[in-house]
Formats: C-alpha cells, sequence, structure tokens
C-alpha cells in the first residue's frame, strides 16, 4: 500500500475533488484546471496506489471501495496541512470566510438568528450560507465538507461526529387567545377531542412525537393539518380553534396572540446540539466559531 505522506499534495487535492465531485469535468472546473490535466493526475494516483480509483458509470465516475477508503485519511491530511499554513489565531474583524450551515426552520429561528447577528457585529466579513436539514445526507455533506455545521437533536447526528451542547426546549400548547378553551381547565379528553396542527418536516403522516407519547397512554388526538414548517402556524392558530404542541422558544414571541400552557400529559424536554465533522476540528475559523455558538448557548441556557 502506498505511503500517503510520498504523494504529491497537488494530487491529494485532486483526488479530494474528485472524490467530492465524481466527475472529471466538474472536478477540473472546482480546480480550474483542464480535463485532460485531471485525467493525467488521475492516472498518477492509480499507479501510486496500485488500484483502480474509479470506474466508469451512467453518470461520471464511481469510487471504487478502496478509494472510499481513502476519504477520510485524504480529508484529514489536507486539513492538517490547511492547519499548519492558516493563522494561529482567527482575527475577526479582518476574516473572510463562509459558514455553511444545516438547520430546520426551527433552529434558525431560535439559535441560528442570534448567532449570526452576534457574528455580524464583531466579524463583518463573515457571510453564512444556511440550508434546509436533511437528515438521509447530513453524514455525507459533513464528510465532502459540503455543510461546516449542522443544529440538530442529539438523535439526528452521524455517528462519530463532534458536538457542542446548545439548549433545551420542552413542548407547549398553543390555542388562539380567543379560543373556547381558554375559559376551561384543559384536561386530556379534551385535549384529544380538538382538531390539532401538527408540525412536521418530513412525509410521516399525521403522527409525531405527541402521538407516540399519548399512545403509550392507551390515547390519541385528531391532527386535522399538517404542516412543513412553523412559519405558518401562528397564522393557522389565530382565529381558529385549532390546537398545537409545539416548541417553547418558538411560540413565545407570539404569547398575546396566543395563549401558551402546559399540555395536560408529560412530554419529555429535547436537547438542540451543534456537529460538526472530525476534520474540521482543528480549523481556526471553525473553532472561533463553536466559541461563539457555546457563549450564546449559555446565554440561553
Amino acid at each position: 500500500m502506498a505511503n500517503i505522506r510520498n504523494i504529491d499534495l497537488n494530487l491529494l487535492t485532486v483526488l479530494d475533488v474528485l472524490l467530492s465531485e465524481r466527475n472529471v469535468s466538474r472536478a477540473a472546473e472546482r480546480l480550474n484546471l483542464t480535463q485532460p490535466a485531471v485525467s493525467g493526475a488521475l492516472k498518477r494516483l492509480r499507479t501510486t496506489f496500485k488500484d483502480p480509483l474509479f470506474v466508469r458509470a451512467q453518470q461520471g465516475i464511481r469510487p471504487t471501495p478502496f478509494a472510499l477508503e481513502l476519504i477520510g485519511p485524504v480529508k484529514s491530511v489536507l486539513q492538517d496541512i490547511d492547519t499548519i499554513f492558516a493563522a494561529t489565531e482567527f482575527i475577526a474583524d479582518t476574516a473572510d470566510v463562509t459558514f455553511t450551515i444545516a438547520a430546520t426552520d426551527y433552529a434558525q429561528t431560535t439559535f441560528l438568528a442570534p448567532l449570526i447577528n452576534r457574528v455580524n457585529k464583531i466579524a463583518p466579513d463573515v457571510r453564512f450560507s444556511v440550508v434546509s436539514t436533511d437528515i438521509r445526507r447530513m453524514p455525507e455533506q459533513l464528510d465532502r465538507q459540503e455543510i461546516d455545521f449542522a443544529v440538530t437533536v442529539p438523535e439526528m447526528s452521524p455517528s462519530g461526529s463532534r458536538s457542542v451542547e446548545l439548549f433545551e426546549d420542552r413542548y407547549v400548547c398553543a390555542v388562539d387567545a380567543s379560543h373556547p378553551m381558554v375559559k376551561r381547565k384543559m384536561n386530556l379528553d379534551r385535549f384529544c377531542e380538538l382538531d390539532h396542527v401538527l408540525v412536521t418536516p418530513s412525509s410521516d403522516g399525521f403522527f409525531g412525537p405527541t402521538d407516540e407519547a399519548l399512545g403509550k397512554l392507551g390515547r390519541e388526538r385528531r391532527v386535522s393539518v399538517t404542516i412543513p414548517n412553523f412559519l405558518s402556524l401562528p397564522s393557522i392558530l389565530r382565529n381558529s380553534e385549532f390546537i398545537a404542541v409545539a416548541p417553547e422558544r418558538i411560540l413565545r414571541p407570539f404569547e398575546g396572540d396566543l395563549t401558551i400552557f402546559p399540555p395536560p400529559f408529560a412530554l419529555p424536554p429535547f436537547r438542540m446540539i451543534g456537529i460538526w465533522h472530525d476534520h474540521s476540528d482543528k480549523s481556526p475559523a471553525h473553532a472561533w466559531l463553536r466559541d461563539r455558538m457555546a457563549e450564546l448557548a449559555a446565554e440561553l441556557g
């Protein structure tokens, strides 16, 4: 087996991009090289590793099993090299860097919005690209450095990823302030009789954590509406007789228009964490943003 330390570093960069793009033409464009130059580098890589590395596929090229094993080591070596040549200290007021963060609309509202505002005041040239969370692709996105961080729940964290605790939240009920139930005591029977709005980003149907908890009690509710995010929830609840169970932090800003109260049965709280890939752990820029995330998390409590 080839000793990775003896390989031309430029070849490692080509290999890293080929493993990410899995298409010679796109890799050449990303590397600002000609396609023959990338093909030539691939030929040298094959000779060095004594493996084809890639085979032709219907669309682009497909890594061999051996090449797939190289993804982690190659990224690790290149990250270490970046760290060596990077400044040992991240200078916030002059830094020009873009962070790509995956988050749901809930995480964007409750955590990323204050984080972005905080960073903008001390590092005005730092940019953020916020993308929607894709649980199925998250391990691949982190490994390929398509995203720098993800804000999610621990249950959705890919195995082996690094993390920082952000905050805890609990589920509460919300109805319109003039809802008939406001003047009556909410019990489990009345709760189950009402028409519910469920926020679910996936296509899992009319079932969520609340329904799971009710099932353990031998009860069920009537979910009349499902929506993919929290953006329209307050508007749907206003001037209606719907009820929703949602995280408290997302609903509190609408208190007044909505009446918020605890559910009539126990629902466990949930935690939010920030995660990143091990190959980004030593990056000064990443470390700086992680510190800002930790500071904000401490204030959110």
